[in-house]
């Protein structure tokens, strides 16, 4: 499991997915929900930081920069 995952908050994190589903079920989210959203952008990054570390995915660029697609 990813390092990244020790410290989520799965209860700030279920609630962050409800506020995603009902913005993409027309609702649109209020501005206070908004600053919860970026949660899931930090999470994401810090995953996508762990899988490049341990070598399970690349980031476009450095595959770019390696001559890959």
């Amino acid at each position: 499991m990813f390092d990244s995952l020790n410290g989520v908050d799965w209860n700030l994190l279920h609630r962050q997915k409800r506020v995603l589903v009902e913005w993409l079920s027309g609702k649109p989210p209020k501005p206070p929900q908004l600053d919860t959203l970026w949660g899931i952008v930090h999470l994401l990054d810090a995953l996508q930081d762990d899988a490049a570390a341990c070598g399970r995915w690349q980031f476009p660029e450095d595959r770019a920069q390696k001559g890959g697609a």
